[in-house]
């Protein structure tokens, strides 16, 4: 049995502005993997059916009668018609989670199936053959820096512009990496949902200047995070979400600002509800002073430890 290991991301500044195709400004996103990942397993089948276990269980008699269409566009890459068994498991609640959770198991399940058949693919092949399926053959409203987190791993910088990509890897000291690490709290909504509408909504209304606008504060926080004051990041994280909530007024709602408000007034200097909106996980940012107080006064609310993670999807069984 084949299985990867894939990890789910925390993107810090710029997201919405890694799918822009035709606009004249780049798109700037600062992003890590964690060490939270989804598993994809592929086993050959004693039979020629199609076995795919995951929030259900579909069991059909070939590639084209599969329902999760991310899966069955994977098949249709390799060629598969039958005869595979797969399985995919997460740490974390993670449909809709706002966590890339789609492009992980994506990734995965190309890396998986590559191994299966014997195909040596590189990190960016896996992002390339990623983003071909999610936005031109399933025609999803979504960018590129997922897939590229998911394959790639790691702390990074990522310049979009037309389908371009460029990854470059933000190299902190020990010491400052934990500092940065030791300043965020990830806590879960309860809520999830469908980032496929909202992105829709982004995509149709005017933000052209918007999304300008949070692409520059991706180059500001890069420029804070290697080089300037950490207790910064925060008002950054803060003015980035204050932006976001304007692109649709379905990315944030009462629930979302209820905590988020809670999370200001108990400490933080800012943070942002991570993913397109609408529910999944709140990401604040703590100076070191009010972290005490901070842990106190959220303590009704789902904390979800995690660290960075420096790799992308991997092989763990084969």
């Amino acid at each position: 049995m084949i299985i990867s290991k894939t990890p789910f991301r925390i993107s810090f500044v710029g997201g919405g502005t890694d799918n822009l195709k035709n606009q004249s400004f780049q798109g700037n996103v600062i992003s890590t993997t964690i060490n939270k990942f989804i598993y994809v397993g592929v086993n050959k089948k004693f039979d020629n059916q199609i076995r795919f276990s995951y929030s259900k269980t579909e069991n059909v008699a070939n590639t084209n009668k599969l329902k999760h269409l991310m899966l069955k566009e994977v098949l249709k890459y390799f060629k598969i018609k039958n005869g595979v068994e797969i399985v995919s498991i997460a740490d974390i609640p993670s449909s809709g989670s706002g966590l890339g959770s789609s492009s992980a198991f994506l990734v995965g399940a190309i890396n998986s199936f590559s191994k299966y058949l014997n195909i040596q693919m590189l990190p960016k092949q896996l992002a390339k053959i990623a983003c071909d399926i999610e936005i031109n053959k399933l025609k999803k409203p979504v960018g590129m820096q997922d897939q590229y987190n998911a394959a790639i791993g790691g702390l990074n910088w990522f310049r979009f512009t037309k389908n371009k990509v460029a990854v470059t890897e933000l190299q902190l000291s020990r010491e400052r990496l934990e500092k940065f690490g030791q300043s965020m709290f990830l806590y879960y909504s309860n809520k999830t949902r469908k980032s496929q509408v909202i992105l829709e909504q982004v995509k149709k209304n005017d933000n052209i200047k918007i999304l300008k606008k949070i692409s520059d504060l991706g180059l500001e926080f890069k420029n804070e995070l290697l080089n300037g004051d950490l207790n910064l990041l925060g008002e950054i994280l803060h003015e980035n979400w204050i932006l976001k909530r304007q692109l649709s007024k379905n990315i944030s709602n009462k629930h979302i600002d209820s905590i988020y408000e809670h999370g200001i007034n108990s400490g933080a200097s800012g943070g942002k509800l991570l993913g397109a909106g609408g529910g999944g996980f709140l990401l604040f940012f703590v100076d070191n002073k009010n972290k005490k107080k901070f842990a106190k006064k959220m303590k009704n609310f789902k904390l979800i430890n995690f660290n960075f993670y420096n790799e992308g999807s991997k092989i763990i069984k084969s």
